[in-house]
């Protein structure tokens, strides 16, 4: 998705235009403050005519230069008491305004779909939200306290000029239209792609570092360290070219601009000195043409910069204006109400499904009914259907056709949250976050105590190992939780599991990463874990789906066979018993 300019305008003016008593004060203290500088060339012509006009009789003319004195230093404290004011009043609202557009990015990725996260890196999206924030302050800065300003002062200084000489007026208003347009022309069609292609790299940039960092466990396995840093060599070669290009451009239009002023600098001081040779003006209005010129030329030679700067920071919030307006991919429909889970039993009805980079379909007219608190078993070869039928049920995915109800509830007329609350899962491979042992168990449900946070563990087992740490149920576990094993992950997830106590379970292989002895307590750990609710083995290993009360295998997104254990080893030549007699280790194919 293309995002323009005025895309990124619409952007931020969304989140302005609801302070506007707030905007207006800022904009009365800009005009207050852009008032008080354009006296200033006056003054200085006022205090050097007075210089002269007295230079005979100093004494005389010391009243009226004091008098003009004062009015420079009033003139020039106003100037900096608006200026300074002006930016307290702005950051008193503008700071909450930040917070909300970070807040904002988070809320629409944190829904984005599924596939769109497995298709993003992570370090990608976390550069583009933080880069976008600064670039969003820099964006508004450049605008409001730059060209508003900075339009006042010109149209105030070009309308004494017209006022004073009008021929210096129309020299004015042709060398400041010709400076604005150079800059914004330059900025449209030499500094917009090359910003935009540096700010595409600075992404990858972040991406590659944040998948080289956190895979390090893997790159110290196979001593490729010296790979990663070529890897990254390749690309921060791209990312010093793309912005050698764009600092490049930067200073060549820095050199044209500083033409295009010299040009207007001698069109308002030759004509300045030919009035004055002609007598047709005074010292003080060559004072004041000079001070004029400064002061228009060092704002013009500032908006050269801002417009540069504002283009690149449009540039660099395009990814989060187009994630705001990126649909949600799996949305809550109009009006969704929340799941109320009565029994917990779930019926499938003529499911239809295919990914979209597929061209084969994973389930055509798949029809199952669980009975409330029944115990189901998937199994079957990898790419059967399992792990699909999991996150259709979660809705991960939207069906093609079909629906999956909950109670007699179609799943994609009540609201993803309540649905996800109402279904536990305990993954192969658990992932926590970097936080407490305490804040990762009780995950699923906040409000929990200490005390409930600590029975969990008991009954997972968790409270062995968590009893021995030096800070308990205060210990952080790691990014991703990796100061943790794999079996003390897996103790964590049952523990949360068993805290968030939710109505439907859904165990992805949830004893895998445990030790023989482990296991064996977990399993009793998972009975009572199990109880009363409607339970969803993805099973890997017998001992999880020997007491299952069916056992489904799916093939090519098919139910082939169902029944017990028993029952499906008694086929002679049924793909349950195959994959039984190839077990190893007590795992079976995936």
């Amino acid at each position: 998705m293309q995002i323009s300019f005025s895309q990124v305008s619409k952007f931020v003016w969304n989140y302005l235009r609801n302070n506007p008593a707030w905007l207006a004060g800022v904009l009365i203290l800009i005009v207050l403050q852009t008032v008080a500088e354009i006296m200033m060339p006056q003054l200085f012509g006022m205090f050097a005519d007075t210089l002269a006009k007295n230079s005979s009789n100093p004494i005389a003319g010391l009243p009226e230069i004091w008098k003009i004195l004062v009015l420079i230093g009033i003139t020039g404290i106003s100037y900096w008491t608006f200026h300074k004011g002006k930016n307290i009043f702005w950051d008193w609202r503008w700071l909450p305004m930040m917070k909300k557009i970070q807040q904002d990015a988070l809320f629409k990725v944190q829904r984005f779909s599924t596939d769109w996260h497995i298709n993003s890196f992570a370090g990608a999206t976390v550069r583009k939200i933080t880069r976008a924030v600064w670039a969003a302050n820099s964006f508004v800065d450049q605008f409001l306290f730059t060209f508003i300003p900075l339009s006042i002062l010109i149209l105030g200084m070009i309308g004494v000029m017209f006022w004073r000489w009008k021929m210096m007026g129309l020299i004015l208003t042709g060398g400041a239209v010709i400076y604005t347009l150079f800059s914004i022309l330059i900025a449209k069609y030499f500094i917009a792609p090359r910003a935009r292609a540096a700010t595409q790299v600075d992404t990858k940039l972040g991406a590659s570092l944040a998948d080289s960092i956190s895979c390090n466990s893997t790159v110290k396995i196979f001593g490729r360290e010296n790979s990663e840093d070529k890897i990254f060599e390749r690309i921060v070669e791209k990312w010093r070219k793309k912005h050698w290009k764009l600092w490049l451009i930067f200073n060549l239009t820095d050199i044209s601009q500083a033409f295009i002023m010299t040009a207007l600098k001698f069109g308002l001081l030759i004509p300045a000195v030919w009035l004055w040779a002609e007598g047709l003006a005074t010292v003080g209005d060559a004072v004041f043409v000079l001070a004029s010129y400064n002061l228009v030329s060092a704002h013009l030679r500032h908006i050269g910069e801002r417009i540069r700067e504002t283009q690149k920071s449009a540039n660099e919030m395009e990814d989060i204006v187009e994630f705001s307006l990126m649909p949600f991919f799996v949305a809550d429909a109009k009006g969704a109400k929340n799941l109320e889970v009565r029994k917990g039993e779930i019926e499938l009805r003529n499911v239809n499904f295919r990914y979209s980079n597929q061209q084969r379909a994973i389930f055509k007219n798949l029809s199952l009914k669980i009975k409330a608190g029944e115990k189901i078993a998937l199994v079957g070869r990898s790419g059967g259907g399992k792990t699909t039928f999991v996150k259709l049920l979660q809705r991960l995915h939207d069906l093609n056709s079909g629906k999956i109800e909950i109670d007699r509830q179609d799943i994609s007329r009540i609201t993803q949250k309540s649905l996800r609350r109402a279904i536990g899962l305990v993954p192969q491979d658990p992932i926590l976050f970097h936080r407490s042992l305490a804040e990762n168990i009780s995950y699923g449900r906040p409000q929990s105590t200490l005390p409930e946070i600590r029975a969990a563990a008991r009954l997972a087992h968790a409270d062995e190992f968590i009893s021995k740490l030096p800070k308990k149920y205060d210990t952080l576990v790691g990014e991703r939780g990796v100061k943790l094993s794999g079996g003390e992950r897996q103790r964590v997830a049952i523990a949360r599991a068993m805290l968030a106590d939710t109505p439907i379970l859904i165990l992805d292989e949830a004893t895998s990463s445990l030790d023989s002895a482990s296991e064996k307590l977990i399993q009793d750990a998972l009975k009572k874990l199990m109880e009363g609710k409607t339970v969803i083995i993805v099973a890997h290993r017998l001992s999880t789906i020997r007491s299952a009360d069916r056992i489904l295998v799916f093939e090519n997104g098919e139910i082939i066979e169902e029944g017990t254990h028993f029952q499906l080893l008694r086929r002679d030549e049924g793909i349950y018993r195959k994959l039984f007699e190839l077990q190893a280790g007590g795992f079976i194919g995936e």
